[in-house]
């Protein structure tokens, strides 16, 4: 038993470092490392599918802490975290859930999907992420607004949470970044504070 154990661990351990040669990341030692890494990924995505590119975001956040080579006890993969039959359904032949690219279109795929089946509705949207929207669907027929799942109650709090972060550090423009320095350098050339 124990040394079943042991194979799984170094199994799944040689597959995480693999993904992290095959796609030239490095473990991350903090969510902050990757924070802007994959910006215009989510902005060019979220443009293309008409998604939010702070909702993919906070996603990839919640769900991998931004780790693109990130696995989970669910077999979810990916900083996007799929599990395989949900990657199948919304990416194309070739990719996969560990290149962040493949990971952020299908999740612009499976959320463009998911709120035009919620018509827009986006604590629906995010716990269908989670927890799959066909018990999102068998909630709202018994009444309730989420599944009665723990983890998926922490889940939307945390995407929903994490988008207004990310909107509301946008609106006000880090000014040690590169687009914050743009903006000061703006609104300082026209007079605004």
């Amino acid at each position: 038993m124990i040394a079943a154990v042991a194979v799984v661990l170094i199994v799944l351990a040689d597959e995480r470092a693999s993904c992290m040669e095959r796609f030239a990341v490095r473990a991350p030692e903090s969510a902050r490392h990757y924070f802007t890494k994959f910006d215009a990924v989510f902005a060019t995505v979220g443009r293309r599918r008409g998604v939010e590119p702070s909702l993919l975001k906070a996603v990839a956040y919640c769900e991998s802490r931004f780790d693109p080579c990130a696995e989970s006890g669910a077999q979810a993969r990916g900083l996007m975290q799929f599990i395989g039959t949900t990657f199948a359904m919304v990416s194309g032949d070739g990719t996969s859930p560990f290149d962040p690219i493949d990971a952020i279109e299908a999740a612009g795929v499976y959320v463009a999907a998911l709120m035009n089946y919620w018509r827009g509705d986006l604590e629906a949207v995010v716990a269908s992420y989670n927890a799959g929207p066909g018990a999102v669907a068998k909630a709202r027929r018994a009444g309730r607004r989420l599944p009665a799942i723990e983890e998926t109650e922490r889940y939307v709090e945390c995407v929903l949470g994490a988008k207004a972060r990310l909107e509301s550090a946008g609106a006000q423009a880090n000014p040690r970044s590169i687009f914050g320095r743009l903006v000061q350098a703006i609104t300082t050339q026209r007079g605004t504070p």
